[in-house]
């Protein structure tokens, strides 16, 4: 993270004059993630779009507020030998000169909730200035909730979630906020419905989270697993989405050999040559370890055979394995090979002849 300008603004009310500081680059590094959308980004510290004067607590809207005056607090010379030229010494010194002049000016403080609400009532607001100020007073009544262990909402939350319903847009981001927004609500079928998507990633992860808690019946805001933590819950939320396939539908009495059940088709694929792949499914299991199984490519029309597998501690590990040993993501990873992934009835196939990586010859363990 780099700092940016600080900026100096001047109270509407009482005059007093108060700072905010910037940032010119951050990232998303180590940030954790709410169930109501609230990020928690220590490379990347964001100023709420409402806040409060430090002298007299009025409100301060941002989009409605002019600096007086800014400087930079971070000038680098990059590592440089040469004297500097006397246009960038004069800057410089401007730059040292507003600091001192502004030093000790307290910074901006945090609007509380009901300032937040009060905003809302008495002023009118574009669509997305309000759909921003709603998501503040969510995540502001929902620090009081987790502190108190409050279940139950008030009117106003109510009103507002209700209110968030309405400005969401589309997309997956959009599907999982409407999602917690009814949960909150205690409408669990509602919720569930949100949720009827093919999610991938970390989107996935966060899916299954949300299903568990709807599964519940739990109201209360919680936090996302760390990114290095969500694979099984992404792993099972693939394995809920996928209906194994039932002979019984296909009027069939019996197949020979008889079905291998996996729990989801979520393919890796490896490519070897000119239309010749390899083909791997990561298996969840309920301990918390996984199973990748293995398959070739096979004629059109004949059911894919598990050729090999290998065990994991955990799904973290099978993915790992499988990156360090050039499968990739089918999903992710376009090419010619999309399309060609086994389909059909799984059927358990595995012999001392087929062990092509279980024995070692061509998987690295690196």
């Amino acid at each position: 993270m780099l700092p940016g300008p600080t900026y100096v603004y001047e109270c509407s009310k009482c005059h007093g004059l108060f700072n905010r500081r910037s940032i010119s680059s951050g990232n998303t590094l180590r940030a954790r993630y709410r169930s109501d959308g609230r990020m928690d980004a220590p490379m990347l510290p964001t100023t709420p779009l409402l806040t409060a004067c430090p002298h007299c607590e009025s409100p301060v809207f941002w989009p409605e507020t002019n600096a007086i005056a800014s400087y930079e607090t971070y000038i680098p010379r990059f590592f440089s030998s040469s004297e500097p030229a006397p246009k960038q010494v004069e800057y410089e010194k401007q730059q040292i000169a507003l600091e001192r002049k502004y030093q000790g000016e307290p910074e901006y403080v945090y609007a509380t909730s009901t300032q937040v609400a009060e905003f809302l009532k008495n002023n009118v607001l574009s669509d997305k200035h309000e759909h921003s100020l709603r998501m503040q007073f969510w995540w502001l009544s929902n620090d009081d909730r987790i502190e108190g262990n409050r279940d139950l909402l008030s009117n106003e939350e109510r009103k507002n979630l209700k209110k968030l319903l309405q400005l969401l847009g589309q997309g997956n981001d959009s599907m999982l906020l409407s999602a917690e927004i009814y949960r909150e609500l205690g409408q669990f079928e509602a919720a569930k419905r949100c949720l009827n998507f093919d999610f991938q990633g970390n989107k996935a992860a966060m899916a299954e989270q949300l299903m568990r808690s709807i599964e519940e019946e739990n109201t209360l805001p919680f936090r996302f697993v760390s990114s290095d933590n969500q694979y099984d819950y992404e792993y099972a939320w693939i394995e809920r989405r996928y209906s194994p396939e039932d002979p019984s539908k296909f009027n069939f009495e019996d197949l020979n050999p008889p079905v291998f059940k996996i729990g989801n088709r979520d393919w890796w694929v490896k490519v070897l040559g000119m239309l010749s792949h390899n083909w791997a499914l990561i298996e969840w299991n309920s301990g918390g370890s996984a199973t990748v199984y293995f398959f070739q490519d096979g004629a059109h029309g004949d059911r894919p055979a598990i050729i090999d597998s290998l065990e994991f501690k955990s799904v973290l590990q099978a993915r790992q394995g499988l990156f360090n040993n050039d499968f990739k993501i089918l999903s992710s990873y376009p090419g010619p090979w999309m399309g060609c992934e086994p389909k059909g009835f799984v059927y358990d196939n595995r012999n001392e002849l087929n062990k092509i990586y279980s024995n070692g010859k061509f998987w690295s363990s690196n």
